[in-house]
């Protein structure tokens, strides 16, 4: 195996283990559609600050109806604020809200902003829900599983977030002393039904083409793979650099989900080696043999779990 130590983290609502000395990247979204969740290291003045000058943008935006853009401000449960403001110079259909929460976790200052756009009509409904998720902010202890529900973002916790968010959050990490092996788990809401990997139609070429410089590709593995009580499927294949020198992997493990459940959400984990880069020709492989690939791939996939909480049906 490559990886020797491991160490588990909180992504969204289940576990994974990654190896230590990897840095992680997340990526997420709350509520889909045109929405924007961002962090960005500030103290709850910074976030006075931002609030501050998004009001003074608004109100020196002209409104042909009202004005100026701006609509109002709110303050928010921990420090956190909200501004509003109309979505188009000359109409009152929608607006834009802009979310500045900060909260401190791991000993570190961070404001979150969130932005979405909702209609007039549905103000009444959708602006305290907005206000329910800025309150659901709840930082996370390094090292330390929470146990309580909630959402893992990569900081935070999100907690009672209103139940018509749907949610994704994914995890990657590039190995520095590996160019080009990444890993990843992602985990998200679905609203329809999706094919299992033997189902979708062409799968295995597909992934065979994304290995730039195979040709033809060899299948380590395709069938059922449960983890645990999570049903599951895995593709494993295998092909060539350009020079045939060394072998590159693309190892995909999914399950499709159930639509519209936030405890059985679509899983799907991944890994993926491009080979050793023509332009990095001596950088080394992080795999000698194909078993090997496959040793670190199971411990990764082994790991993945449904994180405990006291309410919550289980997976399928």
């Amino acid at each position: 195996m490559r990886y020797h130590n491991w160490k588990t983290i909180c992504v969204g609502r289940y576990l994974v283990d990654v190896p230590t000395n990897v840095q992680l990247n997340y990526v997420y979204s709350i509520n889909s559609g045109d929405t924007k969740l961002e962090k960005v290291p500030g103290t709850v003045e910074d976030a006075k600050r931002m609030a501050n000058d998004k009001v003074r943008e608004l109100q020196s935006t002209p409104h042909k109806l009202k004005g100026t853009s701006y609509i109002k401000s709110i303050p928010l449960a921990n420090n956190g604020i909200l501004v509003q403001g109309w979505s188009l110079k000359s109409s009152l259909l929608a607006s834009n809200i802009f979310l500045y929460i900060p909260i401190t976790t791991r000993g570190n200052p961070f404001v979150y902003t969130y932005t979405v756009e909702i209609l007039s009509d549905d103000e009444r409904t959708d602006l305290p829900k907005l206000i329910a998720f800025a309150a659901s902010f709840q930082p996370l202890e390094e090292g330390v599983i929470p146990k309580g529900e909630g959402l893992c973002l990569d900081d935070v916790i999100l907690v009672d977030l209103p139940e018509s968010f749907s949610e994704f959050v994914s995890v990657y990490w590039k190995d520095p002393f590996a160019k080009g092996l990444q890993l990843a788990f992602r985990t998200m809401m679905v609203s329809n039904e999706r094919p299992w990997l033997s189902e979708e139609p062409g799968k295995e070429d597909k992934e065979c083409r994304g290995l730039e410089g195979s040709e033809r590709c060899d299948r380590l593995r395709l069938g059922k793979r449960p983890v645990g009580p999570i049903q599951g499927e895995e593709l494993c294949i295998a092909g060539h650099t350009y020079d045939g020198r060394y072998r590159t992997y693309s190892f995909e493990w999914n399950n499709p989900g159930v639509p519209n459940s936030k405890t059985s959400q679509n899983l799907t984990a991944t890994l993926f080696y491009t080979g050793v880069p023509l332009r990095y020709p001596e950088a080394p492989t992080p795999f000698f043999t194909d078993a090997e690939a496959l040793a670190d791939w199971d411990r990764f996939v082994n790991s993945i779990r449904i994180r405990p909480v006291e309410k919550g049906e289980g997976h399928e």
